[in-house]
């Protein structure tokens, strides 16, 4: 019993001696917060490690001389966050325990524990975790397991979230704004979506972490290996002193953000000085946007509409543009036979003389659950992109070059295969034989193709279904 209370009475001394008189944290100020002043004697000695005071923490360990972590783990030894054992290992591919991760965490941000005899030397930490709601109740059940490394991301998150303001989003808001008023776009926030693609295995990463991990990809604190998080793996005691280190010097880290090759940019088809904008569709000529990669929840779309947009120089003869509508989320290329045909097509204020041939990308459809009609699963009208063609003889001549190099994408290894139907539909048009569908399962894609003389004249249609989504027992059956 007395000893218990010792220990309480110690505990309590210890948090209470962090509660100092100033500004909350995380309020954007340039105040110091409570967290960072319990840290900045850490921090100054950090701040004044020399090499000399590094090369003596190394030769402490026998085992780490040409570890890849050994520089990190000179650091948090020199700054006594946690040193090695006995026999004058460090054992820095040893799986990490919970106990003594939470004992880094804290003394990261300052907290130097007494432990009081005959208790494990996790107990005060731990503590002092829950009380400052780094730590949930029972989320470590067993501090003396190893622990995970999604759990190891989300307790480095709450821990620097308590003395720096964490970024949620980057990139101007509002540059595909629908209704107009709003002020966020569908592609303007790719925080989440670009830290993704560094993650391959995000969809296994429990829910309660997942925005947690990412977060701490964007500002540099986690990275992975091989595009992969592994959630379900166990830390290292290597790779943890990398996460302390870097929760104590921001110059360790390297923020995740899209490199200028990651994205492009383009102008809404200018025409009639917005004349033609049509707000019910969140069309809007002359509108710039720009689309970074990672911003769906489809890599493949990001992928599609750069493809597109670069490759423009392959379509010959006429008038193109590249288009995104708001209202719908969907991208397009829009041929027109000539200028005439443009202006006609631009000046009809209901549309009437449309573009006779168009290649788009429904990108709403990304958006819908899987029970909804014309989601990615859906067998009949899921299609994600859509060549369509009442100008056969023009389709032929003037986009077939550049529709090829879609399919390239599309298709992969199977490419040919899906030139070959492609070419075998477009011939049906172009020979005026009677129209013809047919239902395909490609490269783990989905296709339904139109060709030939039906109730429109001579038509082509080569629809696409998203990578993944139909499989052989769900395709469309249709009779040939």
């Amino acid at each position: 019993m007395i000893k218990k209370l010792l220990y309480a009475i110690s505990v309590s001394a210890i948090i209470l001696s962090a509660l100092l008189p100033v500004t909350a944290e995380n309020a954007d100020t340039q105040v110091t917060t409570t967290t960072e002043m319990r840290m900045q004697p850490l921090v100054d000695k950090y701040n004044g490690l020399t090499q000399e005071s590094l090369d003596t923490e190394l030769a402490k360990y026998s085992d780490i001389k040409k570890h890849w972590g050994r520089n990190y783990i000179a650091k948090i030894s020199a700054l006594e966050i946690i040193s090695g054992f006995p026999d004058g290992s460090f054992r820095p591919d040893e799986k990490l325990l919970g106990g003594q991760y939470i004992l880094m965490l804290m003394r990261a941000i300052g907290y130097r524990a007494e432990l009081p005899q005959g208790l494990a030397y996790y107990i005060p930490f731990v503590d002092i975790a829950l009380k400052e709601g780094i730590l949930l109740k029972d989320e470590i059940p067993d501090f003396t397991k190893p622990i995970t490394r999604e759990l190891a991301a989300s307790l480095a998150r709450r821990t620097i979230g308590k003395y720096e303001n964490v970024p949620h989003d980057y990139f101007v808001k509002g540059s595909d704004t629908y209704p107009p008023k709003g002020d966020k776009g569908f592609f303007d926030n790719v925080y989440a979506g670009y830290q993704k693609l560094k993650m391959t295995d995000y969809p296994n990463i429990t829910s309660k972490y997942l925005q947690d991990v990412i977060d701490c990809y964007r500002i540099g604190l986690l990275t992975g290996s091989n595009n992969k998080f592994n959630p379900k793996g166990t830390l290292t005691r290597a790779e943890a002193s990398v996460i302390i280190i870097k929760l104590l010097d921001k110059k360790e880290r390297v923020e995740s953000v899209p490199l200028s090759s990651e994205s492009f940019k383009w102008t809404n088809s200018i025409t009639n000085n917005g004349v033609y904008d049509n707000e019910s569709a969140g069309f809007y000529e002359n509108k710039e946007y720009t689309l970074y990669k990672g911003l769906f929840p489809m890599m493949e779309i990001w992928e599609t509409a750069q493809t597109m947009y670069k490759n423009r120089n392959l379509i010959t003869g006429g008038k193109i543009d590249f288009t995104y509508s708001e209202g719908n989320k969907s991208f397009g290329i829009n041929y027109f036979n000539n200028q005439d045909h443009f202006n006609k097509y631009i000046n009809d204020e209901y549309g009437i003389i449309l573009p006779l041939n168009g290649i788009g990308i429904a990108t709403q459809r990304s958006q819908l659950k899987k029970v909804q009609k014309e989601s990615l699963y859906d067998n009949c009208d899921g299609w994600l992109y859509e060549i369509l063609s009442y100008d056969v003889d023009r389709y032929n001549k003037d986009l077939k070059k550049y529709t090829y190099e879609l399919l390239k994408l599309w298709f992969g290894k199977d490419y040919e295969q899906a030139k070959k139907i492609h070419d075998q539909y477009l011939y049906y048009g172009l020979n005026d034989i009677d129209w013809k569908h047919h239902i395909y399962l490609l490269n783990d894609r989905q296709i339904s193709v139109v060709g030939g003389n039906g109730d429109s004249g001579n038509v082509f249609s080569f629809q696409v279904w998203a990578k993944g989504f139909i499989n052989k027992d769900t395709m469309l059956k249709i009779n040939q």
